[in-house]
């Protein structure tokens, strides 16, 4: 094997297949890139564990065609600390090192294991596909993929529904304490509902990141899906299992609507959120509707007290309601209004959080209970 290219284009390219590489591989094997010299010119790498695969292809000038696999984490390291404009392969059959010169440096790195040992990259034939444009997929991810579990023990929520049905695409996610749905039209495509984890959500944006505007194409087969941008290729297992009923989770109507600047009430819950006293990510926040005026308050023995209001538009009775500071500031980050609507019922049932224009983006927080 013999070839060379652009030490910028490889430094892409590892960045970008690293990821299906885990820290913790699950066996040696899956700590390895698997690097591919092909005689068209293409070089191709390839990262993968047992649930995500990705590939990236670049141009090279390849002598000699060959394939090898290197250790991941350490190659990359070295990959990103080149200053030189290309770097160059090289390998004898015999070998079980691969010769790499940069600049004025020179290394022969060890390679890894068997190629008979690697996984082949999946192959896909598709049941269903849809085409996305960077825009669209761009809003959706960023739009909901915040809002999932972290918990891994709770696989079901690690990831982002995805509903297409009468030509419009619904994301949601959840960690079933919060609940977030964006909806965009979509037309031309079959119904379908899958469950996409949040970890190819954020592969996909990082992917995301060419100087021209890209398409995402998406395809299905079974439990998986694959997703093509450019010249990366992500394939990963979906999350099985049924999500619940978003729909059931939104209340019909409110007695209580309201309406306040949106940067100045993520300022207000942001400073009160310091009154807490919490040194995790759990600061709760008390709200008090009174006519057209929001006292956002916190307190705590620790830190002390703070209390800040607000001007806004009220329609209905007083009401006091507090929350995760977390999950209002989290949300706020995504109204791109002047204003958000806030519509509530009662102190503990669930709380509507979205823009104030027809945008279909809708935010279920549940309360906390508290003494006011």
């Amino acid at each position: 094997m013999k070839f060379q290219c652009e030490t910028a284009e490889l430094k892409k390219a590892t960045k970008t297949v690293i990821a299906a590489v885990a820290a913790k591989p699950s066996t040696p094997i899956f700590g390895a890139i698997h690097l591919i010299a092909r005689s068209d010119g293409t070089l191709r790498l390839e990262g993968m564990d047992v649930t995500l695969s990705m590939s990236c292809e670049i141009k090279g000038s390849v002598e000699e065609e060959g394939e090898i696999l290197i250790e991941a984490q350490r190659f990359n390291k070295l990959v990103n600390s080149l200053n030189s404009d290309t770097v160059s392969f090289s390998k004898e059959e015999t070998q079980n090192n691969v010769h790499m010169t940069a600049g004025s440096g020179s290394y022969n790195i060890l390679l890894m294991g068997s190629l008979d040992d690697y996984p082949k990259f999946p192959d896909f034939n598709a049941d269903k596909s849809f085409t996305l444009e960077e825009e669209k997929i761009k809003e959706l991810i960023d739009k909901t993929e915040f809002a999932c579990s972290k918990d891994e023990a709770r696989p079901l929520f690690n990831g982002v529904l995805c509903e297409i049905q009468d030509g419009k695409i619904t994301f949601v996610g959840t960690n079933t304490h919060r609940l977030v749905i964006k909806t965009l039209p979509l037309e031309g495509t079959d119904n379908m509902s899958i469950i996409i984890p949040s970890k190819v959500l954020r592969e996909i944006l990082t992917s995301l990141n060419a100087k021209l505007p890209q398409e995402v194409q998406f395809s299905l087969a079974s439990n998986q899906l694959m997703v093509v941008i450019g010249n990366v290729t992500i394939v990963s297992r979906l999350i099985e299992g049924r999500f619940p009923d978003y729909r059931r989770v939104v209340p019909p109507t409110f007695a209580v609507k309201t309406k306040v600047a949106t940067k100045a009430f993520a300022g207000a819950v942001s400073r009160m959120s310091l009154c807490s006293g919490s040194e995790s990510d759990y600061s709760i926040v008390k709200i008090s509707l009174e006519g057209n005026e929001m006292k956002v308050m916190s307190s705590s023995p620790e830190v002390g007290t703070g209390e800040e209001m607000l001007p806004c538009q009220t329609e209905g009775e007083g009401i006091h309601v507090a929350f995760n500071a977390a999950y209002v500031t989290d949300i706020l980050k995504h109204i791109a209004t002047e204003e958000t609507e806030l519509s509530l019922n009662n102190s503990l049932s669930p709380v509507c959080i979205r823009p104030t224009d027809a945008e279909e983006y809708t935010y279920i927080v549940t309360p906390v209970r508290v003494v006011f």
